[in-house]
This record gives structure tokens, C-alpha cells and sequence, in this order.
């Protein structure tokens, strides 16, 4: 079976989304002018990915999503907006039955680089130097590394790593049900 495996690194601001034919996207929230933010505001963001993910939903019918979890110590607005975007994936993926693996940004860090400390640029240096494959943004290339993620672990890799770094998908807990 091939599987339509889609990354996704969410962030308040710009999310990051890779799709199952290897190309990737960023979602971005509408951008508010310098005046404080409203609950408008909010309602606009959160219409405006719920909206454009449902659609990539629907046109990429992906059998798993991959997700980075919430980075442990997270605190203040960004992470309650944070949070919002997750509880509209989930109930998007859930309405879709889409399973989802929830990925610890630091294992996610492992995969790609060897290290659970690596920057967003080493990530990226990684990602090229791997694959040649060059990001327009870091939000993209993290999702990216999720995607591969997801696609190692179901038997389908498009990427090669060392053994040690594919080590930490048996770390991750929670893989769903998925046919392998």
C-alpha cells in the first residue's frame, strides 16, 4: 500500500505543511496592522486555516499526518494562539479520519540531524545536503522532516539517514493505526 503521508509544523504565525507529492506550503495568518489585536482578528486567523487545511485535506486525502507537538515550557499569547490551531487540526483530522502522530520537536531534531538540540538552519543544511531540496521557509522544511518522518516509519523512506538517527521513530509514542 502507498501511503499519502502530509507534515505539518505548526507555528501562531506561519505553519509550514508538506504534502504527499513532496512539495510544500505555508499557511499564513493574516497579517493585523499595528493596532492591538481583537477577537475579529482571532476569528478571521482561525477561519483562514481551518479553511485552507481542510482544503489540502480534501485534495491530498492523506492516510497520516505528522505533527510536532507543543515544545514543553511554552508560555504566553503565542502559545494560547498556538493551541487554537492545534484543537483545528485535530477536529479537521478527526472529521477526515486522518490519524495523527504527534512528533516531540526534539526527536523530530534527532531524525534530521543527529541532534536534539539543532537549530532551524542545521535542520535546513540537513534537508539539502541530503536531498538537495532547498525550503522557502523553515517552517516548511521542519514539516518536511515530519513528512519523512512519517514515511520512514510506514516503510516508505525518502530519506536516507543513518541508523542511529531513524532509532528515535520506536521513541516516539504514539504512533497511530496505520496499515503497514
Amino acid at each position: 500500500m502507498t501511503h499519502r503521508v502530509m507534515g505539518l509544523d505548526l507555528a501562531a504565525e506561519q505553519s509550514g505543511v508538506a504534502l504527499p507529492d513532496n512539495t510544500t506550503v505555508a499557511i499564513r495568518a493574516p497579517k493585523v496592522t499595528k493596532r492591538a489585536r481583537t477577537l475579529a482578528d482571532d476569528q478571521v486567523r482561525m477561519d483562514h486555516i481551518d479553511t485552507t487545511f481542510r482544503a489540502l485535506l480534501d485534495d491530498y486525502q492523506p492516510t497520516l499526518l505528522v505533527v510536532e507537538d507543543y515544545a514543553a515550557g511554552m508560555k504566553g499569547n503565542p502559545v494560547h494562539r498556538l493551541a487554537e490551531i492545534g484543537g483545528l487540526i485535530r477536529l479537521a483530522c478527526w472529521r477526515a479520519s486522518v490519524p495523527i502522530a504527534l512528533i516531540n520537536p526534539t526527536h523530530v531534531k534527532i531524525y534530521a540531524t543527529g541532534h536534539g538540540g539543532a537549530t532551524k538552519s542545521q535542520m535546513a543544511t540537513s534537508a539539502q545536503g541530503r536531498t538537495g531540496l532547498v525550503f522557502p521557509t523553515e517552517d516548511e522544511c521542519d514539516a518536511w522532516w515530519m513528512r519523512a518522518m512519517g514515511c520512514e516509519w510506514l516503510g516508505q523512506p525518502i530519506v536516507k539517514v543513518p541508523q542511529s538517527q531513524r532509532d528515535v521513530l520506536e521513541r516516539v509514542k504514539g504512533w497511530p493505526e496505520v496499515t503497514r
